[in-house]
């Protein structure tokens, strides 16, 4: 029986060598579609800076009718830059695989500063805010929680219709924080949300642009969510918004 162990063993340890690297070229793969997408995201703006700067240099400059536009156009685009940038470390940090902190932290208190902070494009948008959230205390990452709202709520904002409705909710339920960002948006084709999570991935890329979006926000939630052993789901109808559930054991 000991040669027939022997070749079991020899066996195994294939099927184990075929796993890794099945593994690796996943990952060498999705290095490779991140390196693509940055660089493409990257370049699309950047060529939009320089061909404006290089038509003020040659005398665009000069005329009053064009040159604001034009000078707008490249503050723009360098604000998506950097954006983007921003998101890209933000997105880093947490695939980094640092501990969550524990603190004590007011659920209510955060989503507040997120509104607040947000007060003149809700009011732009003619945009009705809800908060269905009594003073609820938990131990959780102060700043992840913070992270997930803030691109939850931009996301409910400008991916609503003007004069729509986002509803905010929070509660605990048998040791779960529960927190959902409603929108009466456009919403979400049902063949796309399996992939919404995805970094760079975007449903409608025209409206995603035009928003300023760099297609990494839901990424952000997903990492800053189940780093803390939480995690994020979706439901949507087209015409009738999106609504995103945070679970986070507390």
């Amino acid at each position: 029986m000991a040669p027939v162990r022997s070749v079991l063993g020899e066996v195994d340890s294939v099927v184990v060598v075929f796993h890794d690297l099945t593994d690796i070229r996943r990952t060498e793969r999705m290095r490779r579609d991140f390196i693509a997408n940055v660089s493409h995201e990257f370049k699309t703006p950047l060529t939009s800076i320089r061909g404006y700067a290089e038509t003020l240099l040659s005398g665009a400059k000069d005329d009053p009718k064009i040159a604001p536009d034009f000078l707008r156009t490249i503050e723009r685009n360098a604000e998506h830059l950097e954006a983007l940038v921003s998101d890209l470390l933000t997105l880093a940090r947490l695939e980094a695989e640092v501990p969550a902190t524990r603190e004590q932290v007011d659920v209510k208190s955060v989503i507040d500063e997120q509104i607040s902070s947000r007060t003149s494009a809700i009011t732009e948008r003619d945009i009705r805010v809800t908060v269905a959230c009594l003073s609820i205390e938990v131990q959780a990452d102060r700043s992840r929680l913070s992270t997930a709202l803030s691109n939850l709520i931009d996301n409910a904002i400008h991916y609503n219709k003007a004069g729509g409705e986002i509803r905010i909710s929070a509660e605990m339920q048998n040791g779960t924080l529960n927190v959902s960002v409603a929108d009466t948006g456009y919403g979400i084709p049902s063949e796309e949300l399996p992939r919404i999570f995805e970094r760079f991935y975007r449903v409608d890329k025209a409206r995603a642009r035009e928003s300023g979006g760099t297609g990494l926000g839901l990424s952000i939630v997903k990492h800053a969510i189940e780093s803390q052993g939480g995690a994020i789901s979706v439901t949507s109808r087209i015409g009738a918004g999106s609504t995103f559930t945070i679970r986070l054991p507390v």
